[in-house]
């Protein structure tokens, strides 16, 4: 409460010294008093007569409000303090159904997405668990060779704009590639590079149907080039 009590004497303080400013101005004032004249007519009266000079002048005065600096910091903050307030309700969602996951028996581990940069995923000694990351852009590493993959139903969802993926697998793990991306070439074990134009392309060999342990990576991109190795 103390933080939204700051923040209305903040926004009464800049509307106040924008009011002041606008004030200070000869035709800023006139039109001001314009169109509250206007507006206290049409009131009375209930009328439609002076519906083009109020619309005028109120676009007049938008315009003398939207080029005060005061107006304009006191929009700017509170845009910022409905952005941070509502990131703040959804962390403070996100503890209660944390709480009630766990009451649930559930295996919760939330992790944050890192948006920019070079990223590597590897693990010693831990069992494969499905992979979901969205990025804006950053070069990817996923190595599988010392993951425990079992079974089947194994998946890799990959989504950024920019940057190359790499995915090291080892020998007897068989894969299931899907690849969409506007601009890039895709490397998939010793096969021929095939370059992607604004396409979309799987591959898999007929022999891994039979295969007893598989991932499926799906690539959405908008640029950067994907390669599938044997490590």
């Amino acid at each position: 409460m103390r933080k939204f009590q700051f923040f209305l004497l903040v926004e009464c303080i800049l509307l106040a010294l924008g009011m002041m400013t606008i004030l200070a101005n000869d035709l800023s004032s006139f039109i001001l008093i314009l169109v509250l004249i206007l507006l206290a007519l049409r009131f009375y009266n209930q009328d439609t007569r002076n519906n083009f000079l109020l619309t005028v002048s109120l676009l007049l005065l938008f315009l003398i409000f939207m080029l005060n600096p005061y107006i304009i910091a006191a929009a700017v903050l509170g845009v910022v303090y409905v952005v941070i307030n509502h990131f703040s309700q959804v962390k403070k969602k996100n503890r209660y159904a944390f709480i009630r996951f766990r009451e649930d028996d559930f295996e919760v581990r939330p992790s944050r997405n890192q948006w920019i940069g070079a990223a590597n995923y590897e693990s010693d000694f831990y069992a494969f668990d499905d992979v979901n990351i969205v990025r804006v852009s950053g070069s990817d590493t996923f190595d599988l060779t010392n993951v425990i993959v079992t079974g089947k139903d194994n998946l890799i969802v990959i989504r950024k704009v920019l940057g190359p993926t790499k995915i090291l697998v080892p020998v007897d793990v068989a894969v299931k590639l899907d690849v969409s991306t506007i601009y890039g070439t895709v490397t998939y074990f010793d096969c021929e590079p095939y370059d992607l134009r604004n396409e979309s392309i799987k591959l898999w060999r007929q022999e891994d149907r039979k295969a007893i342990k598989s991932v499926k990576v799906v690539i959405n991109t908008v640029a950067g080039d994907v390669e599938v190795v044997r490590q």
